[in-house]
């Protein structure tokens, strides 16, 4: 069976790579033929500006390393290039059975619309013989306020799926509610693979250091003195797994061309950190896979309801704060893993048995 999968893989977002590597890796070790679809915004590709090409230009070679290198080696095959609505031309040539979109913020309806309209919902298959299936798209809140021709438009959309699962649970209300589907609760992409299985496939040693990892999306210098305090408190140094620049015009063009760290060493800092404190949602997620002591900062602008569905699903909704400061005294309270392994093992089992059933029905 031939699938393609549809996400933003060419996003240059540790999280983004990560998901759509795992639900390749996860599908073509069951046997099935699995292909991303290279879908592209015409804002990467078609720039009509000399400035905007040599900033793009810029960009990517200042990534090239981190995520250029990681999709070459990681993220193949790949289809035809598809940039603009007339390219769908191609699809035909794919010769696929099913497509699969997701994961990811790709139903947020503030987001989803910037670069691809309405593909995220696959409104480019016609062939009814090939199976539309999501897994695991997030709406990223707990509410839909999208315009109502919109709203129609992906209803239509929506209720040719086959199946449909959502990474959170505000989100099965809302397609329940606003376009008359049911869905499934599933894990993100990355939690289909165990921490032995990227040890494995991106070499990582087991080891553990004494530092504590920092994932931060947006530092500031309140955020650097408290995390260095709590650093001072745990006798520990802080270990930045990401550099950025405090907002501003200058921070926003610092932070756009600014190196990053390649893909697998930003998996193997978590995997080797004794603590980790993050606002990134895969940050807690593989916090959750190599089993870490972490606390996640609320991030409401990027999304709180997908935090707190998957916090809520292993019972560690207290690793969840609204500020920095109380970060210390939560790391004196221990994960007790062992407990929680088997809740974690049976949604695993439950994601699994989703994909494998909306594949063969």
């Amino acid at each position: 069976m031939r699938i393609g999968l549809f996400s933003p893989h060419f996003a240059f977002n540790y999280g983004a790579v990560l998901q759509a590597f795992a639900l390749k890796t996860f599908l073509i070790e069951h046997g099935y033929d699995a292909v991303i679809l290279n879908r592209r915004p015409e804002y990467h590709c078609a720039i009509p500006s000399l400035s905007g090409r040599i900033a793009r230009k810029i960009e990517v070679l200042a990534k090239s390393n981190s995520f250029g290198k990681f999709e070459r080696e990681y993220l193949q095959p790949q289809t035809e290039l598809i940039v603009h609505q007339k390219d769908w031309s191609k699809f035909e040539n794919f010769n696929l059975d099913a497509v699969i979109v997701g994961s990811d913020q790709i139903w947020r309806d503030d987001y989803c619309f910037t670069s691809f309209g309405y593909n995220l919902f696959l409104d480019f298959i016609t062939d009814r013989s090939i199976k539309k299936i999501s897994y695991a798209p997030s709406l990223g809140k707990d509410s839909w306020n999208a315009d109502p021709e919109v709203e129609a438009k992906v209803k239509m959309l929506i209720n040719d799926f086959s199946s449909i699962s959502v990474r959170e649970k505000s989100s099965i209300d809302i397609l329940k509610q606003k376009f008359g589907v049911d869905s499934e609760l599933v894990l993100d992409p990355t939690m289909l693979l165990t921490r032995d299985d990227y040890r494995k496939h991106f070499k990582i040693k087991k080891r553990l250091d004494n530092y504590i990892a920092t994932y931060i999306l947006d530092y500031n210098d309140e955020q650097n003195m408290v995390l260095s305090n709590i650093g001072k408190g745990l006798n520990l140094k802080i270990h930045k797994i990401l550099v950025r620049t405090p907002k501003s015009k200058i921070g926003k063009l610092l932070n756009r061309f600014r190196t990053m760290k390649p893909v697998l060493k930003w998996v193997s800092d978590i995997a080797n950190a004794k603590y980790v404190i993050t606002n990134s949602f895969h940050g807690m997620v593989f916090s959750i896979i190599f089993r870490k002591q972490f606390v996640v900062i609320m991030n409401e602008e990027r999304g709180a309801a997908r935090f707190k569905s998957l916090l809520s699903m292993f019972g560690l909704e207290n690793r969840l704060l609204s500020n920095y400061n109380d970060s210390l005294s939560l790391f004196s309270e221990t994960i007790d893993y062992s407990a929680i392994e088997p809740t974690i093992d049976l949604w695993r089992n439950k994601s699994i048995d989703f994909l494998i059933k909306s594949l063969s029905k």
